[in-house]
C-alpha cells in the first residue's frame, strides 16, 4: 500500500488532526465510565478507531465480557469495508462478525446488531483516488449491510437499521444539513463519520428500540462495541457516554426518561397560584410584560430580601484552604480540609476528588455536620459518597461545631449580635464554597451544583436561590414555603430567619405564649414567602425532593418558577418528586443523583 494514502486514510479517520492520528491506537478501548451506584443503567462505549471486524473479536474478551453487561449493540464493518488498511473481503467479514455473535450468546448477553450508516463518496473522494476499491465505497456499505441483515436472521437477532433511517433524512448530502461530516457541516472533507446531530439520531433509534421492547423500564447494563463510529470520531467526548457521542445522548434520553415524570405538573395544579403574593408585579404597581422588565423585577426582589436579612460581607472570590487528612477511597480520593468560610470563621469539610478528575461538575452538599454525606452517618443521606462514585467532585460541608451546642448556625460576626439572619449567612458561606470549587482544575466551575436534606435541603435552597452561579439544586424535604401547621418548617427558629439576642424563644411553633421574633413574624406581615426566592433560580433547573414537609400540593407556589422559565423560554427547569415520608429513601435519592447528571455532567 502506498504510504501517502495510508497516512490519508489516517486522518480520514481521525477527522484530519494528524496528532489525534498518532495518538490514536493508544486512546480506544481502555476508556472506562465511571461505575454509577446500584440500580442504575450503565452504558459503556467500547468504540475504536480503526478497528476492523476481527480487531473487535480481538478485543471482545477483554473489553466487553469483562464488563458483564445484560446487552450488546455492534456497529461495525465501516473500518471492514471503506478503511484501505483495514480491508477484509466479504467472505472474512463475515466470519469473524458471526465469532463475536457466537461468543456473546454462549456469554448468555443479550445482543443487538446495527447496520452501518451510510458514506458520503464525493466527500471521501476529495481524500484519496476511489480507484483503489473494487467497487464505489456505498456499495460496499450496502454490501456489508445485506451481510448484517443475514447474520441478524440466520441467528434470530434484532437489528436497528441505521441506513435508512440516515437516507429518509437525506443524508449524506452535501449542505450543512448531513449527518455525515463534511466540508460544509465541520470544515473536513471526512464522508464517514456521523455528525453530533448524526449521533443523536443513532441514540434515538436505540431509544425507540428499547422502548419498543418494552425495556426501558429496565435497569440494565449496555456495551456498545464497535469502531470510529461507535467512538465517536470527531465529536466532544469520544471514546465515552458523555458529550455528543450516541452512546452519550442515548444516555441523556434514558435518564429524560425517568426524570420526565418529576417534570410535569398534575393537571389539578396547572396554574393554581394560591394565597401568594404576585412575584411578578414590581413594587410600585407595574407588571412584569416580557425578559427585560423580569430581569429589572428579580433585581428589586434580591435586594429587598437582602435588605431585609442582611447585606452579605463582601465575598471570597479566591479562596484558600489547607489539608488535614487525605485518605484513598475506591475510586476517589478523600480531603478533608479546612477554609474560611466567613470572615473570621473557619470550618472543616470533605473534599471528594474522583481519580483522574479533570474539568468535572461537582456538587456541593450540606448538612448538620460533614461526616453524614461522606457515609458517616445516618443512612440515605451520603449525597457526597454517592456521587463522588458516579464521576462528580463533591464538597460536604456542615455546621458541626453549632450543631454540637444546639445553636444550628452561622452568626455574623457574633451570636450575640448577628447582623444577617442565620439562614442567609449559610447561603453566603455556600457561595464561598462556590468558589473553592471553581478554582480546582478537577472542576468545570460552569457545572456546579449544590444539595442537601430538611436544615441541609433549607441551606441548599437559600444557597442556590440567592447566589446565582450555582447551575443547579435539589432541596431534599426543607419545606419549601412557610408554614405553621408543620413543626419542621421552622423558619420561625433563631438559627433560620427567627434570630434575636439570647435569650431565645422556646423551640417550637409560634403561640401567643411563644410568638416568633426577628424578621420572620416581618415577613408574614408583609404576606413575602419563599415563592419569591424559588423564582430567582430562573433559568437554572430545580429539584424538590419531596417528603413529609413538601407534599405534591407544594407544585401550586412552583407554578410561579414556572412563570419565570417561560419568559426565559425555558422548559423542565422545575421539579418536584414526593415519598410519603421525611427521610430520603434509595428511590427518592436516585431521582436526585440522576437530576445531576442530566443537567451537570457533559
Amino acid at each position: 500500500m502506498h504510504f501517502r494514502f495510508l497516512f490519508a486514510w489516517i486522518l480520514l479517520f481521525s477527522g484530519g488532526n494528524a496528532s489525534f492520528a498518532s495518538d490514536l491506537a493508544f486512546k480506544d478501548s481502555i476508556l472506562r465510565e465511571s461505575a454509577p451506584g446500584e440500580q442504575s443503567w450503565r452504558i459503556i462505549n467500547k468504540g475504536a478507531g480503526g478497528n476492523n471486524s476481527m480487531d473487535l473479536l480481538a478485543r471482545l474478551d477483554g473489553d466487553v465480557l469483562t464488563e458483564n453487561p445484560d446487552m450488546v449493540f455492534i456497529l461495525a464493518g465501516m473500518h471492514d469495508m471503506i478503511n484501505l488498511h483495514k480491508f477484509l473481503d466479504y467472505g472474512t467479514f463475515r466470519k469473524s462478525y458471526q465469532k463475536i455473535i457466537s461468543k456473546l450468546k454462549e456469554a448468555g448477553i443479550e445482543t443487538v446488531l446495527m447496520n452501518l450508516t451510510p458514506v458520503d463518496t464525493n466527500a471521501i473522494s476529495g481524500r484519496y483516488e476511489l480507484s483503489f476499491f473494487d467497487s464505489p465505497p456505498l456499495m460496499r456499505i450496502q454490501r456489508a449491510n445485506e451481510i448484517i441483515a443475514d447474520l441478524a436472521k440466520v441467528n434470530g437477532l434484532p437489528m436497528i437499521d441505521l441506513y435508512q433511517e440516515f437516507i429518509s433524512r437525506n443524508s449524506p448530502n452535501p449542505g450543512k444539513s448531513s449527518l455525515i461530516r463534511n466540508v460544509a457541516n465541520s470544515g473536513k472533507a471526512d464522508g464517514v463519520h456521523p455528525t453530533s446531530e448524526g449521533n443523536r439520531i443513532i441514540a434515538e433509534q436505540i431509544f425507540n428500540f428499547l422502548v419498543a421492547k418494552g425495556k426501558i423500564t429496565e435497569k440494565k447494563s449496555m456495551v456498545f462495541f464497535g469502531d470510529s463510529i461507535t467512538f465517536g470520531q470527531g465529536v466532544e467526548g469520544s471514546g465515552t457516554s458523555q458529550g455528543q457521542t450516541f452512546p452519550a445522548y442515548l444516555k441523556k434520553m434514558i435518564q429524560w426518561d425517568e426524570l420526565a415524570p418529576y417534570f410535569s405538573i398534575p393537571y389539578e395544579y396547572e396554574e393554581v397560584e394560591g394565597n401568594f403574593s404576585d412575584p411578578f408585579v414590581f413594587d410600585d404597581g407595574q407588571v412584569v410584560n416580557d425578559l427585560a422588565d423580569w430581569k429589572e423585577r428579580r433585581k428589586e426582589i434580591l435586594q429587598k430580601w437582602h435588605e431585609l436579612m442582611g447585606k452579605w460581607p463582601e465575598m471570597n472570590t479566591q479562596p484558600t484552604f489547607e489539608i488535614l487528612d487525605t485518605r484513598e477511597r475506591e475510586g476517589f480520593v478523600q480531603k478533608k480540609i479546612r477554609f474560611e468560610w466567613v470572615p473570621g470563621q473557619w470550618t472543616e469539610g470533605y473534599l471528594l476528588l474522583p481519580h483522574g478528575a479533570e474539568n468535572r461538575p461537582a456538587v456541593v452538599t450540606v448538612y448538620y455536620e460533614p461526616e453524614t454525606a461522606i457515609g458517616e452517618g445516618k443512612p440515605n443521606r451520603d449525597f457526597a459518597l454517592q456521587l463522588a462514585k458516579r464521576g462528580f467532585v463533591t464538597l460536604s460541608l456542615g455546621t458541626k461545631a453549632t450543631t454540637e451546642n444546639q445553636t444550628y448556625s452561622i452568626y455574623y460576626p457574633h451570636i450575640d449580635s448577628a447582623r444577617v439572619q442565620p439562614l442567609s449567612m449559610l447561603a453566603y458561606a455556600a457561595g464561598n464554597a462556590w468558589h473553592l470549587l471553581a478554582s480546582l482544575p478537577e472542576v468545570d466551575k460552569k457545572k456546579i451544583g449544590i444539595t442537601g436534606h430538611s436544615y441541609g435541603g433549607k441551606w441548599a435552597m437559600f444557597a442556590s436561590c440567592l447566589f446565582e452561579k450555582y447551575a443547579a439544586a435539589a432541596w431534599s424535604d426543607p419545606g419549601i414555603v412557610f408554614d405553621e401547621t408543620r413543626p419542621d418548617i421552622n423558619y420561625w427558629e433563631p438559627w433560620y430567619l427567627g434570630y434575636h439576642p439570647k435569650p431565645w424563644r422556646d423551640r417550637g411553633i409560634p403561640t401567643e405564649e411563644n410568638p416568633a421574633k426577628g424578621l420572620y413574624p416581618e415577613l408574614v406581615k408583609k404576606e413575602m414567602n419563599l415563592h419569591e426566592l424559588h423564582v430567582l433560580m430562573a433559568p437554572r433547573p430545580f429539584l424538590v425532593s419531596g417528603g413529609s414537609e413538601d407534599s405534591q400540593d407544594r407544585w401550586v407556589p412552583l407554578n410561579y418558577s414556572l412563570r419565570a422559565n417561560n419568559l426565559y423560554g425555558a422548559k423542565n427547569r422545575v421539579g418536584m418528586s414526593n415519598r410519603p415520608d421525611h427521610s430520603p429513601s434509595p428511590d427518592s435519592n436516585e431521582i436526585i443523583y440522576s437530576f445531576f447528571e442530566y443537567y451537570l455532567a457533559p
